[in-house]
């Protein structure tokens, strides 16, 4: 076995304070009439013999027995563990070895720069996959009109790409953006051959992407129609382009009612509502492929009984589900970046990916935290395994990650649970 050094290792210090966190929490015991608990003393602030299931909805630091009652058998500090064991989040003492334990338990020759005996506990790195996204922006000659203080195109423009405080130049390196300006000119027209609807000024999605984004939108400005439905398809063939794994996004950003490439001014209701079908059929051809999108109204132009369909399509439900309102009404330069900062947080994934296999059985016996916060095993806002190698934070955890800012999120198995991946 490889000699560890006097130093002991990150992992090892990660452990050492979950351990010493995780002991604090439950030293003092537990107690009740029907699961009484081997910790010692035992006081009140766990109290055990609380109904359960085999799912597991025991407080932190209990486990469900068979008898579906919660209860503990040790804390990290108190030795009710044999040799060569470990008390796991869970209160119940876990088998070691199995990850590089250092000079072997009582083989002797170690000497006192080795760790102590027994096994270190492993810091699991993690993956979460890069979400793409596809700002599809109203290109239309309504977007000069005016807006918080200056005009619709040039605020929501100042939203993406300010340097110092845009969407897109603040998250380039977090978040594979792409662009896409959609307008017409009078649709196909009476031409022959027709005129090229919709009209796309694109970006190909990528991480790093500022600066070709900012160079194709700053020299562009309004013009056109709004063929909203047909350029929804041509951003969704955009999206197809991309190969890498990750969530896909596409967030429309528009000022005005659809119209589309055969009828690029409708002049009745039936062509309104034909314009709008389109839109709403795109989104759900969309959802289709596992692309989600996101309505920003540049103003209160577009009706908003309209804008719910399409949000809700975006979602993967029944345009006419319930009466909330699932699109984003921006009427300010404050509300827009708000707005986008709220969706564009919002598609971070809450899945991550582990460097190795989890028994399902021994997936209880692993320790997530959360900016430093202890997150309970198949809670509704904890975690769970969704496969031997894959981790989910669930309900207020996954919503606290994806808010705005950086996170320190820690998963942490016992030594003999967690089997790493042999590098290729």
């Amino acid at each position: 076995m490889k000699r560890r050094s006097q130093r002991p290792s990150k992992s090892a210090l990660f452990g050492a304070a979950a351990l010493s966190l995780l002991g604090s929490l439950v030293v003092v015991g537990c107690k009740g009439s029907s699961g009484e608990s081997r910790v010692s003393p035992c006081e009140s602030t766990l109290t055990c013999g609380a109904a359960c299931s085999a799912q597991g909805t025991c407080t932190f630091g209990q486990y469900c027995t068979s008898s579906k009652v919660c209860t503990a058998d040790c804390t990290p500090s108190d030795g009710n563990c044999a040799a060569g064991q470990s008390c796991n989040a869970n209160g119940q003492c876990v088998v070691g070895g199995g990850i590089d334990p250092g000079i072997i338990p009582g083989s002797g020759g170690a000497g006192s720069e080795d760790l102590p005996d027994g096994c270190v506990r492993h810091e699991v790195k993690i993956s979460s996959p890069i979400p793409t996204v596809v700002m599809l922006i109203d290109q239309s000659g309504s977007m000069n009109e005016a807006f918080g203080g200056g005009a619709r195109w040039n605020v929501l423009r100042d939203a993406l790409i300010n340097k110092d405080t845009g969407i897109i130049s603040t998250l380039e390196s977090k978040v594979r953006f792409g662009l896409a300006l959609y307008t017409s000119q009078n649709g196909f027209g009476s031409d022959t051959p027709p005129k090229i609807c919709p009209i796309i000024t694109e970006v190909a999605p990528a991480l790093k992407n500022y600066a070709a984004i900012a160079a194709k939108y700053l020299p562009d400005d309004w013009k056109g129609d709004t063929p909203t439905g047909e350029s929804i398809d041509v951003a969704v063939k955009i999206l197809d382009g991309v190969t890498e794994e990750g969530p896909k996004a596409l967030v429309l950003a528009t000022d005005g009612e659809p119209d589309s490439c055969a009828d690029p001014n409708p002049g009745d209701q039936m062509g309104h509502d034909v314009a709008r079908g389109l839109s709403v059929t795109a989104v759900q051809n969309a959802f289709k492929k596992q692309i989600s999108t996101f309505v920003i109204s540049v103003g209160d132009d577009v009706g908003q009984d309209h804008l719910r369909a399409v949000a809700n399509a975006g979602q993967g439900l029944a345009v006419d589900v319930d009466a909330t309102n699932r699109f984003y009404l921006a009427n300010n330069q404050a509300e827009l970046a708000t707005a986008f900062d709220t969706i564009v947080s919002g598609v971070r994934s809450c899945v991550f990916s582990l460097n190795g296999t989890v028994e399902a059985s021994r997936a209880d016996t692993g320790t997530v935290t959360l900016d430093g916060k202890f997150l309970i095993y198949m809670n509704n806002d904890g975690w769970r395994m969704n496969t031997p190698s894959e981790v989910e934070l669930l309900g207020a955890a996954c919503a606290a990650l994806k808010k705005s800012g950086d996170h320190d999120l820690k998963i942490d198995f016992p030594c003999g649970q967690f089997v790493p991946s042999i590098p290729k």
